[in-house]
């Protein structure tokens, strides 16, 4: 039997703490080497978005489609049989990054981190306040975006949303400027951080396509994290340029240097010398990450009777 769930049957299951928390197991999983990392995809002309992977804890296997403008959707199998367990109306996308973002900004930041410069105003950059003000004692933002209007409009709705100071400036130093971190989320085709605005001790945490960083930031940085290196030289976009594996690849950058996110959450204590180097974290957009939410979630859902059984076959 297969379990048809709405997002009105799911989205009250999970909230940025439980979300952290259902990840958290997942990237010790995959420090482990259990977790299967497919690079995402986009079809149609990118106007859908297909992600997947599997768990081996908990036995599960899973895509994500989301198309442009409309409803994602999650289908969990059970691996070891094959059953499709449930197609479900997924609202989780923006919770996963925060999520995501949220366990690499715990482990990349001390406790008293209260203002965070934001580059970019677009759909994604609340999941990064979200992190941010969820994690640390956040009372002031600066964001800076391409578009005067939209990062006006953006700062005055986080503002309501997360009750801080949420300011627009019209240069990316200005904002950077008395940041004790850096996030950034853009869609931009030009690097939209570069690495000489940086300061030693202020760590960058990213979301958006990968050539949002320029060379300089990551070769200035003593630590370099992402989500997922399959999911870094598997992005689907081969014309884009993606610093971080050029420079791999020319050998400026050591590649087995570079960290996945699941070594830093294994690892006890946070690692030495963040108070003097510039840390790099780059969200790599989901996958396995999302077939761990979807699953929790129905399994949430069916232990509260939620949903419809449908037969298939």
């Amino acid at each position: 039997m297969t379990v048809l769930l709405r997002s009105s049957e799911v989205e009250d299951l999970m909230d940025l703490e439980t979300a952290m928390a259902v990840l958290e197991e997942i990237y010790v999983d995959q420090a482990n080497g259990e977790v299967n990392a497919i690079p995402p995809l986009r079809l149609m002309d990118r106007g859908i978005r297909l992600v997947a992977g599997g768990l081996g804890r908990p036995d599960r296997v899973g895509i994500r489609l989301s198309p442009t403008g409309g409803d994602a959707v999650a289908l969990i199998y059970e691996m070891s049989s094959g059953r499709l367990l449930s197609i479900m109306n997924y609202p989780f996308s923006e919770l996963r990054i925060a999520a995501t973002v949220g366990l690499a900004l715990d482990r990349l930041t001390g406790p008293d981190v209260r203002s965070a410069a934001l580059i970019g105003s677009g759909r994604l950059a609340p999941s990064l306040l979200q992190a941010a003000t969820g994690l640390r004692p956040i009372e002031r933002v600066r964001v800076y975006s391409r578009s005067a209007e939209r990062r006006e409009a953006f700062a005055r709705q986080a503002s309501r949303d997360f009750g801080i100071e949420v300011a627009a400036v019209s240069d990316p130093l200005e904002a950077l400027a008395e940041a004790d971190i850096v996030l950034v989320s853009t869609n931009s085709p030009e690097p939209a951080l570069r690495g000489e605005w940086l300061r030693p001790g202020q760590p960058v945490f990213g979301c958006g396509r990968p050539n949002e960083f320029d060379d300089e930031t990551y070769l200035r940085s003593g630590m370099i994290v992402v989500s997922s290196k399959n999911h870094e030289l598997g992005y689907y976009d081969t014309q884009l340029d993606r610093p971080l594996i050029r420079l791999s690849l020319e050998n400026r950058i050591v590649w087995d240097d570079v960290m996945e996110l699941g070594q830093l959450v294994a690892r006890e204590g946070p690692p030495p010398g963040l108070e003097d180097d510039i840390a790099v974290f780059r969200e790599s957009q989901g996958g396995y990450s999302d077939v761990a939410l979807a699953s929790f979630a129905y399994e949430q859902a069916v232990s509260k009777g939620r949903g419809q059984d449908i037969v298939l076959d």
